[in-house]
């Protein structure tokens, strides 16, 4: 029986970017099934009184330094967003949800939202509709109708029933990962979440 991976995710966090770029060896091994969960993460923290990493600037100092790690293992460019932790991902992040039924439109989303945000020594703020439409549009996408699907009111409560199914269910942070009923939080115990998939 093929078992499913939930991803839970922000376009927001760093740490879900690097897990982003390792999910897909982990599927290829284990013939799983890949379902995209977008949550909004501030919702979450809010819900949980969890904080971003950056708040203490310890633990800021040591996030920075573990990217870097994970990033130069796996061969992936990490520019630290400009805007980040300010940046607004909600339209972005509900566009995907709103694409559910359109996977080849919202891997083509997927892909240039990671890229435009953390891979672009510029990274753009995609609450920003000028920067949103600008680098959508040249990834060849439909700039206009995503920036309004993002918008849409249905589209928000949509969101917001992911965010609070994901804090339901006991996340608080991103990247957050099940198996069935298992959690996993974070892009350093992916190599738990393929033992599970196998198991």
């Amino acid at each position: 029986m093929t078992k499913t991976l939930e991803f839970f995710f922000d376009f927001i966090s760093p740490t879900a970017y690097v897990a982003q770029a390792i999910v897909p060896g982990i599927i290829a091994r284990t013939g799983a099934e890949l379902k995209l969960r977008p949550m909004f993460l501030g919702g979450v923290m809010q819900a949980t009184g969890n904080r971003p990493p950056g708040m203490v600037p310890a633990k800021g100092k040591y996030m920075s330094e573990d990217l870097a790690r994970n990033c130069k293992r796996h061969g992936l460019v990490l520019h630290m967003n400009p805007n980040f932790p300010m940046m607004n991902t909600r339209v972005l992040t509900g566009a995907m949800i709103r694409l559910a039924d359109e996977p080849e439109q919202a891997d083509r989303l997927y892909k240039a939202a990671w890229k435009h945000i953390w891979q672009r020594p510029d990274g753009i703020d995609t609450g920003d509709e000028q920067a949103f439409k600008a680098a959508l549009a040249s990834e060849g996408l439909d700039a206009d109708r995503l920036w309004a699907l993002g918008n849409d009111p249905e589209t928000k409560q949509l969101l917001r029933a992911n965010t609070e199914e994901a804090v339901a269910r006991g996340a608080f942070g991103a990247p957050t990962f099940f198996v069935g009923d298992e959690m996993f939080f974070g892009h350093d115990r992916l190599d738990y979440v393929e033992e599970a998939l196998n198991a």
